[in-house]
């Protein structure tokens, strides 16, 4: 037996070894950018531009709240060049820090609910992430997170983060455990099914063209017929704040303040959510249904999914108040008819047991996750024992 191989630590354990978790702040924002940005394949700059957005904008940060927790690696090559230097202790330590590089973050995004008239501040988490030879040290930084004193929760948890809230004593967030997917367009979206089960060029060529079409003959959206002009655009906070003020305060069933633990949609919210100028895809709507004298509202963008971006897909991010499945029904059908042009597809979460059965037999797909997406701790235990009423809008799912 190789003595040395049993006994010495492989180059990835040592780098482990010297990691450490600091605290992120916002002078970090670009290298935080630059690493995500090396995680998830998208440009630098978009990154950062979308960070200082959702975090340094976002109004319900307190000048107290951390921007996020980091794992922190030295650079072994100027390690090792350092430890055969005779510097000074103190100037070693000062020249390791400078030459630190990130290697693991999580972000925190803090949003606010009400539950009728109480309000209540909740720490999102968002942007976890971590280099992959040191994968098995993300739990350090997510450790940290879960110290903060305030009831937690996160909307865009993969399987290994929910193992990780799981283990922290967190619940899930309900029906926050897959998606559904109605198709308008199918040539993209059979395209995507042919790669993913055959990679092969030919294959994903016929899918991808018009023969797929017959795709929806098996499987047809069968909405109700219902006009999109039922849909009226609003184009300022103001006209949504007027929308959500006319709700009847005095009865709960029309709109008046939830029961349930649901975000707060004051006129900070909105105009830094939907009026930002952040991302020109989303938009908000009044909805009026044919059964009910009120407005609901209707907030959407648009994202590409598929291998090469290929499916354009319209996701609902709230609808508030609570609408009925018949109510659901008219909502998709509108957006349906106005957005038909433009997207290939129309996803929806966050839907009960009843409108996730009703809208399956109406022909959308659904889509289990590996784990629920969405989850909560409340070790100070500020949260009431109520349900939620919990959106896409709630923290960074599909944002």
């Amino acid at each position: 037996m190789n003595v040395a191989t049993k006994t010495a630590a492989s180059p990835v354990h040592l780098a482990a070894s010297r990691t450490n978790v600091v605290a992120l702040a916002e002078n970090d924002l670009a290298e935080i950018a630059g690493f995500i940005a090396s995680q998830s394949g998208r440009s630098p700059q978009a990154v950062e531009d979308h960070l200082r957005w959702f975090l340094l904008q976002n109004p319900a940060r307190e000048p107290e709240d951390p921007l996020g927790f980091g794992l922190r690696s030295p650079d072994r090559q100027s390690d090792d060049r350092l430890s055969n230097d005779r510097l000074s202790n103190d100037r070693r330590s000062n020249d390791r820090r400078s030459q630190d590089r990130l290697v693991g973050c999580i972000l925190c995004s803090p949003q606010t609910f009400r539950i009728g008239d109480q309000i209540i501040h909740l720490m999102g988490s968002s942007s976890f992430y971590v280099e992959e030879t040191f994968r098995g040290q993300g739990a350090r930084i997510f450790l940290r997170y879960t110290r903060i004193p305030a009831p937690l929760f996160g909307s865009s948890a993969n399987a290994d983060a929910a193992a990780l809230w799981k283990a922290a004593g967190a619940t899930p967030i309900p029906f926050s455990d897959g998606e559904l997917f109605g198709v308008l367009h199918w040539p993209p979206v059979a395209e995507e099914f042919a790669h993913r089960k055959h990679s092969h060029r030919l294959v994903t060529r016929l899918a991808s063209s018009p023969i797929s079409n017959l795709a929806k003959l098996c499987r047809p959206l069968k909405l109700p017929a219902h006009s999109s002009t039922s849909l009226r655009l609003l184009t300022s906070p103001e006209q949504v704040g007027k929308l959500l003020n006319d709700l009847p305060e005095n009865d709960f069933s029309l709109g008046g303040p939830s029961q349930k633990l649901t975000a707060l949609r004051d006129l900070r919210y909105i105009r830094w959510r939907y009026f930002s100028a952040h991302d020109e895809t989303t938009a908000a709507f009044a909805f009026r249904s044919r059964s009910a004298t009120r407005e609901i509202l209707v907030t959407v963008n648009i994202r590409q999914r598929g291998y090469r971006g290929q499916i354009n897909v319209l996701n609902i991010l709230d609808v508030y108040p609570e609408a009925s499945c018949e109510e659901w029904l008219e909502i998709v059908s509108a957006l349906a008819q106005r957005y038909r042009s433009v997207v290939d597809a129309i996803v929806l979460r966050n839907q009960n047991p009843e409108r996730k059965k009703l809208l399956c037999s109406r022909g959308f797909l659904w889509r289990a996750f590996d784990a629920s997406t969405g989850w909560f701790l409340d070790k100070v235990k500020r949260l009431p024992a109520q349900p939620w009423y919990s959106v896409p809008a709630d923290g960074d799912a599909l944002i």
